[in-house]
């Protein structure tokens, strides 16, 4: 495995998709590695809120507030 796997930095969008996977659809962090060009204990990090707390607490504010909208958000995410 070379160094650059760990140098690879998650934009806002990379993050909120791995949170609307993690927390809608309920895929596990061993399978969003497989997504995601960061190690297992940075993606358990940002999906228990550790790290990247603003995309964080945004996800779950709209998670919880307007939870119908989150798959409209998604959708745009996703294009």
């Amino acid at each position: 495995m070379s160094n650059d796997f760990y140098n690879v930095k998650l934009t806002d969008k990379d993050v909120y998709r791995m949170l609307y996977l993690n927390k809608v659809e309920g895929k596990l962090p061993y399978q969003l590695e497989e997504q995601f060009p960061v190690s297992r204990t940075t993606i358990k990090n940002i999906v228990n809120g550790k790290s990247r707390k603003d995309c964080y607490h945004a996800f779950m504010t709209l998670k919880t507030r307007q939870p119908n909208k989150l798959k409209e958000v998604f959708k745009e995410l996703s294009a």
